[in-house]
């Protein structure tokens, strides 16, 4: 089987862990997280990095420290994890679905037609960064809080600006399918030594001090382990390698595939997965069987979150662009792991398909 993505974890990943794990240490978090969350934020050029148990928690955490809450509407494009607007939900504040472009993100004119918003949440789908700068200009002028959901594009960038760095709030997720992984794990990234502090005191039950049973007010435990830890810094340290697999993996696809089906990437953009544009829902159904009877796992893009059944009384914009794309993308695949003979393989797989 060609699995659709997989983590690449090395024996350096391996020995890292191990040796944590010799070192005698509590497991819990500690100096190997506050390395991890100092190299993280510097990469993107952020001045604090807050590690957290997931990208969901990560986002309901840059709302929560942001002031939003019950009765705030919070933008949200129609094509994202489900995470994205759980989150909003999980605050206490209200959705607003907003239609994407055709780069997949956030459509800055539809984002324009939602009147009296108090947050927008960008998403840089799959390593794209669509008009996040100018999403970025237009919250600031309007004095909008602007939260980035760079899940997925660690690695990208907004030409000379890291995907992880727009807003006053960014988040990452290091689930085992993103471009580098900690099994689980999340973080959320400021420039805000206020906003710094509250992610803090959220987190870690909202202590007086250090080891301290007094609280200043309600918090709750969203620290990770010094265990996950030792995984990501050995991670982060092949970062570049993954980013040169991930552009280079799009680029063999691109050599084997016709480009009516591929859509390309900037070069400043790292590809998160593959995406193939199908012509109809009906012909992406029939793809995907026929490359699983290839042993070739693939996987449908997310369904617009407009399509969701319990999420039908939902505010929102005009969504016929991304409702009609979001059915026809199938994801290839697009692990680092892939050899040359995996891609033409899948590559001689498609074209067959198309050809017959």
């Amino acid at each position: 089987m060609i699995n659709q993505v997989e983590p690449n974890i090395s024996s350096e990943d391996m020995e890292s862990v191990s040796r944590y794990m010799q070192s005698g240490s509590w497991i819990t978090e500690h100096k190997l997280t506050k390395d991890l969350e100092d190299k993280v934020a510097t990469y993107v050029d952020r001045k604090y990095a807050v590690a957290v148990p997931n990208g969901t928690i990560a986002i309901y955490l840059a709302l929560i420290a942001s002031g939003i809450r019950d009765g705030h509407k919070v933008a949200v494009p129609n094509i994202t994890m489900i995470a994205t607007i759980n989150a909003i939900i999980w605050a206490g504040a209200e959705p607003v679905i907003v239609d994407v472009d055709n780069t997949l993100c956030m459509s800055l004119d539809s984002l324009k037609k939602v009147p009296e918003i108090n947050a927008v949440i960008f998403v840089p789908l799959n390593g794209r960064v669509g008009s996040g700068l100018e999403i970025q200009e237009y919250c600031k002028d309007k004095d909008i809080v602007l939260i980035e959901d760079s899940a997925h594009a660690l690695g990208s960038s907004y030409l000379n600006q890291k995907c992880g760095s727009l807003g006053s709030l960014s988040i990452f997720s290091f689930t085992p399918h993103k471009i580098i992984t900690m099994g689980q794990g999340g973080m959320v990234l400021s420039d805000d030594e206020n906003l710094y502090q509250k992610l803090i005191d959220i987190k870690t039950f909202n202590r007086e001090k250090d080891k301290s049973d007094v609280h200043k007010g309600f918090g709750l435990n969203f620290k990770i382990t010094d265990l996950q830890s030792s995984l990501g810094l050995s991670q982060l340290s092949k970062l570049e390698e993954f980013i040169k697999m991930k552009k280079n993996l799009h680029r063999q696809y691109s050599n084997n595939l016709n480009d009516k089906y591929l859509k390309s990437f900037n070069e400043y953009e790292t590809p998160w997965f593959i995406d193939f544009y199908c012509i109809s829902e009906n012909q992406r159904e029939e793809l995907y069987l026929y490359l699983k009877q290839k042993n070739i796992e693939t996987r449908f893009s997310y369904p617009s979150l407009s399509s969701q059944s319990y999420l039908q009384n939902i505010e929102k914009t005009d969504l016929t662009f991304s409702e009609k794309v979001s059915n026809n993308i199938l994801w290839l695949p697009s692990s680092t792991n892939l050899s040359r003979e995996d891609v033409e393989y899948v590559s001689s797989a498609v074209n067959n398909f198309l050809e017959n």
